[in-house]
């Protein structure tokens, strides 16, 4: 044994090293189990007493992944091609068709990245150009007599720096959240990986994690002006015969929206002018009256607002204020009892001929047929200059067959002021109906700004807009000094939420949700389970089938697969690596692996026996003669492992650790550890093993 000093020496430093390891994962078994036994006041004067050990205990043990913890996971990708739109100083027509070529070549594969593909197709189209006519950037050295070369270097840079931006706001987003610990990591050049256990509001965080939270606050467009350019547009598609008219018609009688008047529905009125809707400078901001994201947009959640006193509730329209909302619609054709020939007004009920910064309301089902219709070019050159419609954030209330409606606001395209200015926001509650609002503190730029804005617009209005969504219209009573700002009509959560994206920063880029995984928390138990089943079933048959057939021998053997389980689960909570379900098919496939090596060591040493020589000598033999062998088949196997670790995502990746760390577990316990053990019963013991 005296040679065996370094192995055993090894093998119990190892063992030592795995149990230090794992103890937490134990106490955190331990813990949970107690637990489960408790109940009520009992379970929290439990959790209370032990609080500390069973945080230290969970931040230690070993991981679950999300499909055996339930949770959710998403790969969402950085749109680079709208960052590069927003980058550009300015574009035209060249820059949009070499833009959109290398979005088509990114589509179909390749290893390219957008930014060279967009070099490549400008340069292609546009030989004699310079890129340099759309960016610059004093700081970078980027000017007009820039190369293409130098362009595209400090394109991949800034590229590169919001996608790292990105990762850091999809972060700081998710631990706001309060998801326990998260795993967000960025994968190849513009995408995140972000997994998240036990989550249970799936709608919620695809929401949190896609809001761009751009804030902008807008100045609406001249009422006046409005009504005038949507009389235009509604004559204009009166008994409309141009491309797609059987399209944009319904066959169908159209469904009728609630009027402003006598609207059973509960759907609110037009209240845009009530006195209720007003700004004033007592205390602080309130910008309230809210809208939501139509379906095709994504809007992170309910969106906010700024002012001092901006509050829109629906009230009763007091007399003589503008913007009532009251009375019916413009309709066009026969009406909707003889089927509409105007395929606007069969889509959208257009707010009264009154002005107003609210123009019409559309249901949810017909947003993007009517966003259509008032985008095109013709209908773009009857809206006032430098005015655009964008929808509200959250319904403004349902029709008659219980279909969200979304009202449409004519704001200015322009940005008064952005996001950036907002310092601090948090929940509070109002003193008096506890109601719950998000409050926004601007820094003292936006503070000077916004006291600017509200002293030249006094009864004006002023849209505050996030993601291009409309929160609030409220006008503007008086100069609003101070840069508070209160966001009302949201409940707790989308108050919370708005509070988290605002803290957490702007996306510098938006990001889509390219893959999205979901398993509840029963699934993931019966995963749990499945997973123990099938690492028992697989030992035991692999035991007994080891006892059979090579006797003593097969006993050591099983000694080695029981110590290869300890020491790879021991190594992924040294690494604070994740257990997946396809990391317990790893663990699965490498105790068919550790058998294997232990197989070619025993009929090597059964070959040497019949060749005549002692059984000290065919073992050592035996080890020596088959260790090329071994090291062959795991450490080739070791090299498919780190290239499924390298490039592979999520379930790939989970597999893949469990596969290495199983090899170099399998490869020491069926090279050593049955090593130690034979020349211990051979040479100290001179006990007689049998190898079948």
């Amino acid at each position: 044994m005296q040679g065996n000093g370094v192995r055993i020496a090894i093998t119990l430093a190892l063992l030592v090293l795995c149990g230090f390891y794992l103890y937490p994962t134990a106490q955190n078994y331990y813990y949970s189990r107690q637990l489960d036994e408790l109940e009520g006041e009992a379970k929290q004067e439990y959790r209370n007493e032990h609080q500390q050990a069973i945080q230290e205990a969970r931040a230690n043990s070993l991981k679950l992944g999300l499909d055996l913890l339930g949770g959710m996971s998403v790969t969402l990708e950085v749109q680079v091609a709208q960052f590069l739109s927003e980058l550009a100083e300015d574009t035209d027509a060249a820059f949009e068709k070499a833009l959109q070529a290398a979005r088509q070549r990114a589509q179909g594969g390749g290893d390219q990245s957008l930014i060279n593909l967009f070099v490549e197709a400008f340069e292609q189209q546009n030989p004699d150009a310079r890129l340099a006519r759309y960016f610059r950037s004093p700081s970078a050295g980027i000017d007009r007599r820039s190369s293409n070369e130098d362009v595209a270097e400090y394109l991949r840079t800034q590229a590169d720096q919001a996608v790292g931006r990105a990762v850091d706001i999809v972060r700081r987003r998710v631990n706001q959240y309060g998801v326990s610990e998260p795993s967000i990591q960025r994968q190849g050049s513009q995408r995140i990986s972000v997994e998240m256990p036990g989550i249970e509001n799936a709608q919620r965080i695809r929401e949190l994690l896609r809001g761009t939270a751009r804030l902008e606050f807008r100045l609406m467009g001249d009422p006046q002006q409005l009504a005038g350019a949507m009389e235009q547009i509604v004559s204009y598609y009166e008994g409309y015969q141009g491309p797609g008219a059987d399209t944009l018609r319904r066959s169908e009688v159209p469904a009728q929206l609630p009027s402003a008047a006598g609207d059973t529905t509960g759907a609110p009125a037009d209240t845009t002018g009530a006195p209720a809707d007003t700004a004033s400078a007592g205390q602080g901001t309130r910008l309230g009256g809210q809208s939501a994201p139509p379906p095709g947009q994504s809007p992170p959640q309910r969106q906010q607002q700024g002012g001092t006193r901006l509050n829109q509730q629906q009230q009763p329209q007091q007399p003589g204020a503008p913007d009532t909302g009251a009375g019916t619609s413009l309709q066009g054709g026969e009406g909707s009892a003889g089927g509409p020939t105007n395929p606007l007004t069969a889509r959208m009920r257009v707010m009264p001929r009154g002005p107003s910064v609210r123009v019409g309301q559309v249901a949810a089902s017909d947003t993007a047929a009517v966003r259509a219709m008032l985008s095109k070019p013709e209908v773009q050159r009857m809206l006032p200059s430098g005015v655009e419609l964008l929808y509200g954030s959250s319904p403004a209330g349902q029709n008659p067959q219980g279909e969200e409606i979304f009202t449409l606001y004519g704001a200015r395209a322009n940005a008064e002021m952005l996001g950036e200015v907002v310092d601090e926001s948090s929940v509070a509650f109002t003193q008096n109906t506890n109601e719950p609002y998000a409050s926004i503190t601007m820094n003292s730029e936006g503070a000077r700004t916004w006291s600017r804005l509200t002293a030249a617009n006094v009864n004006k209005r002023v849209a505050i807009v996030l993601d291009n969504a409309v929160v609030s219209a409220p006008n503007i009573t008086e100069r609003i000094p101070g840069g508070r700002t209160r966001i009302t009509g949201v409940s707790r959560t989308e108050a919370e939420d708005l509070v988290t994206v605002l803290n957490a920063g702007a996306l510098p880029a938006p990001v889509e949700i390219v893959e999205e995984r979901t398993v509840g928390p029963s699934l993931g138990q019966q995963s749990i389970q499945a997973g123990l089943t099938s690492v028992l079933v697989g030992l035991l048959i692999v035991a007994l089938f080891m006892i059979l057939y090579y006797r003593t021998a097969g006993v050591v053997a099983d000694l080695a697969l029981f110590l290869n389980l300890v020491i790879i689960l021991g190594i992924l909570a040294g690494f604070n690596a994740t257990l997946t379900l396809p990391g317990i098919a790893g663990i699965v496939l490498t105790i068919g692996m550790a058998v294997d090596a232990n197989v070619l060591i025993f009929d090597r040493i059964r070959e040497e026996q019949n060749a005549g020589k002692t059984l000290v000598a065919s073992i050592d033999a035996g080890y020596s003669r088959a260790l090329s062998a071994i090291l062959d088949a795991n450490v080739t196997t070791f090299f498919v492992g780190a290239i499924l670790y390298s490039f592979g995502v999520g379930p790939v990746r989970g597999f893949a650790v469990t596969l290495m760390a199983g090899i170099l577990s399998s490869m020491f316990t069926a090279i050593i550890v049955t090593h130690v053990v034979f020349d211990y019963m051979v040479k100290e013991r001179s006990m007689e093993v049998s190898y079948g």
